[in-house]
């Protein structure tokens, strides 16, 4: 098949699909744009690294971008995002798989250091529920369910700057509690508490 014959069938098909021909053009040029703006890149391609730099982040870690919140008040966010969504987790239904178990090779002194972390979040979680400065509703749907606070003062009827006021209180005592926890649980208190329960 010659060149022109290509070229030809080619032409066809742009005339009788005009509007896919024209997608495919501009797609073929935003292509090209993106190769020219990231090719000096090195690790990846210049499509990931367009698509990263236009991906939208969550709203805390844009508040943590914009300055209004420190690493710290992040990570306590993204700690009690954590803890919230392992206990809604065990309230939740699931399946069940009658397949035998197969080792994975994890001691009983791992699970055990797991379990008194995971108790000691709780605790703390629990802890910093009851000494919120504000109603929970608001403060749980900014951290655990990433709503902007702007949302989540329309949401609840409530002025930005009091939605934002809320969210960083909250943050600022999450260290306070999980230190609090982790103090006051040890392993022998983890151990009592078992035995109470067998």
């Amino acid at each position: 098949m010659t060149t022109a014959a290509t070229a030809s069938g080619a032409n066809s098909w742009q005339q009788r699909h005009p509007k896919k021909a024209a997608q495919e053009l501009a797609l073929r040029r935003e292509r090209r744009l993106i190769r020219k703006e990231w090719s000096h890149k090195v690790n990846g391609t210049p499509e990931t690294h367009y698509r990263a730099s236009h991906a939208r982040q969550g709203s805390l870690a844009r508040l943590y971008q914009s300055g209004a919140i420190d690493i710290e008040q992040l990570s306590a966010s993204q700690e009690i995002a954590a803890v919230h969504e392992r206990i809604g987790a065990d309230v939740t239904v699931r399946t069940v798989s009658l397949e035998t178990r197969v080792d994975t090779g994890r001691t009983a002194a791992q699970t055990f250091f797991e379990k008194l972390g995971a108790v000691r979040a709780e605790v703390a979680y629990t802890r910093w529920r009851a000494a919120l400065p504000g109603p929970a509703a608001p403060i749980l749907d900014m951290i655990a369910g990433d709503v902007a606070y702007t949302e989540a003062a329309r949401r609840y009827s409530m002025h930005n700057r009091r939605a934002k006021r809320l969210l960083i209180q909250s943050l600022d005592l999450w260290p306070a509690m999980a230190r609090q926890a982790r103090d006051e649980i040890d392993e022998a208190t983890l151990i009592a508490a078992q035995a109470g329960i067998l």
